[in-house]
């Protein structure tokens, strides 16, 4: 019995050891790529210099956000980054150390900035503070963003900008 408890760790100590060595895939981009990104996208979210959107992100990509919809190319993800500083002219963005991946970078961060324009045709300037949680994955390619999906929860902004979440009144079926 000895023998076969043996026999068994012995095999169980192989099998982790040859998994353990196996060879990692290799990542789509150096870390001097990803240190250029970081710093470019430093640079957009904190005081909106539009032309490095050009630099960032590929001319197919495509940029998810869970609240607003999709931005195709670099004009609308322009248009995007232009909208939140007309919005936020103190907007800024403080980034946490980013996770590496084969093909992907993930970046947690905190923004905060002052409401000191219109959010859109009904919704004027607050001059209110907020502040936000969020992270952002992106997937690279040749060293630009291909694709990026950037996720925050919408509502405590509106709520520290003042606004009220109201549902919407049902029609009574007669």
């Amino acid at each position: 019995m000895k023998k076969l408890f043996a026999l068994l760790i012995l095999l169980l100590f192989s099998f982790f050891i040859y998994n353990g060595c196996q060879q990692q895939e290799e990542r789509t981009y150096t870390d001097t790529e990803a240190q250029q990104m970081m710093d470019m996208s430093t640079k957009l979210w904190n005081g909106g210099d539009i032309e490095l959107v050009s630099n960032l992100y590929s001319e197919n990509c495509i940029r998810h956000n869970a609240d607003l919809g999709d931005a195709k190319g670099p004009a609308e993800i322009k248009k995007f980054v232009m909208g939140v500083y007309n919005a936020y002219p103190d907007f800024k963005v403080t980034f946490d150390e980013p996770m590496k991946f084969k093909d992907r970078i993930i970046n947690v961060f905190k923004a905060s900035a002052t409401n000191d324009g219109p959010l859109g045709e009904n919704m004027p300037a607050t001059g209110k503070k907020m502040s936000f949680n969020g992270m952002a994955m992106s997937k690279i390619e040749d060293g630009k963003i291909i694709e990026e999906w950037v996720y925050y929860n919408s509502l405590p902004i509106y709520t520290q900008l003042g606004f009220k979440l109201v549902p919407v009144e049902e029609e009574v079926k007669k």
